[in-house]
């Protein structure tokens, strides 16, 4: 991948960006667990792969806007932006969250606990195509409000194939780097 395509996150190449940065510094409201978990990810050799804290604060935003009780991540990384949807749901909002590497469930899961949020995120350590399979069989089709793809771009049509299926009319699909 390009350096092109690392531009225009606040942790990467965004600093050089005089827009991004008075947007960042002028309206990101960032929980302290968010914060705290974003410099623990930011620790981490790929830590790039992390959602940008003005790109969460974004979906969490849709999230409200839509109402949203049920939402999927498909490529959790160490949990920053599950975190960030989970907090913007109401008490009985939930998180599907997909994650194949057992270092970033362990990283991101006590942060989970720290924010009292724990609850609300269901972890899938496992390929997410066996999720998302998994909750269609289980007949929740139609039935989620927003559904975040950024794992192995690779599979990113498959994702959203099967994104299609489980999301409500009127639900939301975002999609990382297109």
């Amino acid at each position: 991948v390009g350096k092109s395509a690392f531009l225009g996150k606040s942790h990467s190449g965004g600093k050089e960006d005089s827009v991004l940065q008075y947007v960042v510094n002028n309206s990101l409201r960032e929980n302290p667990v968010l914060t705290k978990l974003k410099l623990r990810t930011l620790e981490d050799p790929w830590s790039i792969m992390m959602v940008a804290s003005e790109q969460a604060q974004f979906m969490a935003n849709l999230i409200k806007l839509i109402n949203a009780t049920k939402a999927i991540e498909i490529g959790m990384y160490t949990g920053y932006n599950a975190l960030s949807m989970a907090l913007a749901m109401p008490e009985n909002g939930s998180v599907v969250a997909c994650e194949i590497e057992e270092t970033y469930v362990d990283i991101a899961k006590p942060f989970f606990k720290e924010a009292g949020v724990e609850n609300k995120i269901d972890v899938r350590h496992q390929i997410a195509m066996k999720t998302l399979d998994e909750l269609i069989a289980a007949g929740e089709a139609g039935t989620y409000d927003f559904v975040f793809i950024d794992a192995d771009k690779l599979n990113y049509d498959r994702y959203y194939e099967k994104s299609l299926e489980l999301i409500r009319k009127g639900g939301i699909i975002a999609i990382d780097n297109v």
